[in-house]
């Protein structure tokens, strides 16, 4: 079913009875006929049509009005009619007379508010406030309130900033709050949040390398080596099931039988550890798409067979693999993304592991179409079949009615992961199973990219449409067109990449660690550092002021600002000797002693010409200044 728009009267001025009948959500049947899902006077305000977002639970598409209170009661109970009444006005309100200066917020943002407004609404009703207008004079109590001791800061900030929003709506409702609940002070500050947001440490936690590696090592191997095998197998069970039915077996479980011996003659215990060992396909081939991709799981559930495409490189040297999808989170668009080819042979994967879930789909739909009524519950299953029939990721879903193919909510996404680590016991440091989620792989692929020493060369210049890191923090040449970028996902990448940054700049300031390069800019800074009140908050200003890009022999503060060599250092290594904007540290001493080593083997070469032998001297007279300064040692000429 299509949404409609929605209609933005503002209820100031409408009678209860007006407001009763307004449709909170109508969409267009497959007739062509509108038909409304929701009304203003209903308990359940279901906006299904419009949350598009494929892992969306249908609780995370709709509003309950009958929230539990502390007396045992409902809001929707008759006793509690005036404050539902409020409640309603007050959060339709937020769309159709959105908070001056603020945009229009959607569906899914008023569904998010609800929590925080039920937590208002307990606290009211236990103080015997049955008005928005009664918290007048009160508010200060409710900030006591608020600050529960079990919830986190950004919480209890949350459920403060939904007070001056009622604050906000002033002559658009008829029970709003009549003055500021806070004069002079802030939700932020009242909840206790640190102010200096560039300091704010994510949440996300990072998947350590000792989980990294074998959890890739695994999920490529099953792509990539044991797939064939195991759809084989599956193959063949099914084969087996479907012609013990054909010939009139009835009876689930008897079929299974004929699957059982094929899933033994191949190795396997049972019909059962055969299905396991599909559960682990799907899974390794769900790993694989988003840890070399960083798609957000939403992202993810967006994606279709036939999501791959292939095209040459901007310069047609290289064949840029892009992976199709939609964005939801800052606003629904498609997009792609630039990926390796283990990606795309995940994809490919999952194409095939699909075809099961499509004939079941197929199949309910001819069992729907063929009722004599259609029901709004049947709409809803119907529009569920036409945006699920292509999705890469399904699963099985057990109603009443027998299985059904369903997309996989988060929820049920965490936990194959889960189930994945647990089966392959694959641990961190401390010896725990790695609580596995979809969200990790998104900060993962940010905090690895920008830490990958040629990071912003080919891969940025193609995934973003910038050559380089810094180029693309603002977007300002507008390089690349909107169908390219996934700001998100820079963002995140920029964030680890200042991270990164100020740790390095951390190391060198906090030190007398020796340099052989950067003396001379990082030297004016060091005693800055050393004598300032707050050394991490110098730190994070003066890293705010450069940006480093790793060459693997030196820092370079100057290539992604288009100053110095334009780049050419990566390739040319001596070139950083004798620039302004380089930084060479004891992390590149190996480096620099195997840059040595190299030019005393070409030096021995009896066929080198004399402007190869004298490229050679000059370079190792570079490396030998790098390691005299570094260690005090020099290698021999």
């Amino acid at each position: 079913m299509i949404p409609l728009p929605l209609d933005v009267t503002r209820l100031a001025g409408l009678t209860f009875l007006q407001k009763a009948r307004l449709p909170v959500s109508v969409a267009v049947d497959t007739a062509g006929s509108p038909v409304v899902i929701s009304r203003y006077e209903d308990d359940v305000w279901n906006f299904w049509p419009y949350i598009s977002r494929e892992n969306a639970k249908d609780g995370e598409k709709r509003i309950i009005w009958g929230i539990g209170l502390p007396d045992g009661s409902r809001l929707t109970d008759e006793a509690h009619r005036s404050l539902l009444a409020s409640a309603k006005d007050f959060i339709w309100s937020l769309h159709v007379d959105p908070i001056e200066g603020g945009k229009r917020p959607g569906l899914k943002t008023l569904i998010s508010l609800m929590g925080n407004l039920a937590f208002l609404l307990r606290w009211m009703v236990s103080q015997g406030i049955t008005r928005f207008a009664q918290l007048d004079g009160r508010t200060l109590e409710y900030v006591v309130a608020a600050k529960d001791g079990k919830s986190a800061k950004s919480t209890v900030m949350k459920r403060l900033l939904l007070v001056e929003k009622l604050y906000a709506q002033v002559g658009k409702i008829d029970d709003c709050l009549p003055s500021h609940p806070w004069p002079f002070e802030s939700a932020a500050l009242l909840a206790g949040m640190d102010q200096r947001m560039a300091h704010r440490v994510p949440k996300t936690p990072v998947i350590p390398e000792s989980v990294f590696v074998p959890l890739a090592q695994k999920a490529i191997e099953y792509v990539e080596q044991r797939a064939p095998a195991i759809l084989v197998v599956q193959a063949e069970a099914a084969q087996a099931m479907a012609a013990a039915e054909a010939r009139g077996v009835k009876g689930h479980a008897y079929r299974h039988v004929f699957g059982t011996e094929v899933a033994r003659a191949h190795g396997y215990a049972g019909l059962r550890e055969l299905h396991a060992e599909m559960a682990l396909l799907r899974t390794a081939s769900y790993i694989c798409i988003n840890m070399f991709s960083g798609l957000r799981n939403s992202e993810m559930m967006s994606l279709e067979s036939g999501c791959i495409s292939r095209e040459p490189g901007i310069d047609g040297s290289y064949e840029c693999i892009w992976l199709h999808g939609t964005i939801y989170k800052t606003g629904e668009r498609p997009h792609k993304w630039l990926v390796p080819p283990i990606v795309a042979r995940a994809v490919d994967l999952a194409e095939r592991m699909i075809e099961p879930f499509q004939s079941m789909l197929r199949d309910e739909e001819r069992r729907l179409r063929k009722l004599e009524t259609i029901e709004s519950k049947h709409a809803k299953r119907l529009a569920e079949i036409s945006r699920s029939r292509n999705k890469l990721f399904l699963a099985t879903h057990y109603s009443q009615q027998g299985p059904v193919a369903v997309m996989p909510g988060g929820a049920a996404v965490n936990k194959w992961l889960k189930d994945f680590c647990q089966h392959f016991q694959i641990r961190d440091d401390n010896g725990e199973v790695w609580d596995l989620a979809s969200h990790q792989f998104r900060r993962t692929f940010a905090y690895n990219y920008a830490r990958s020493e040629l990071g912003d060369l080919l891969y940025l210049k193609e995934h973003y449409g910038h050559w380089s890191l810094d180029m693309t923090m603002l977007y300002a040449d507008g390089g690349a067109d909107e169908y390219q970028i996934d700001n998100g996902l820079l963002d995140d990448v920029v964030r680890a990449k200042q991270e990164r940054q100020a740790e390095i700049l951390a190391g060198y300031l906090g030190s007398d660690t020796p340099l052989a390069k950067g003396e001379d800019w990082l030297g004016t800074w060091r005693p800055m550092v050393r004598t300032a009140k707050n050394k991490d908050e110098l730190i994070q200003e003066l890293s705010s002021t450069i940006t480093l890009n790793g060459t693997g022999h030196s820092w370079c503060a100057g290539n992604a600002k288009g100053g110095s060599c334009g780049g050419l250092c990566l390739f040319e290594a001596d070139m950083c000797v004798d620039c302004n904007m380089a930084l060479i540290g004891p992390e590149h001493l190996p480096v620099w002693k195997e840059i040595a080593e190299q030019q005393l083997v070409v030096l021995q070469l009896p066929d080198m010409g004399v402007p190869a032998k004298s490229r050679a001297n000059r370079i190792l007279e570079k490396a030998n200044q790098v390691i005299s300064k570094l260690d005090g040692s020099r290698s021999e000429s």
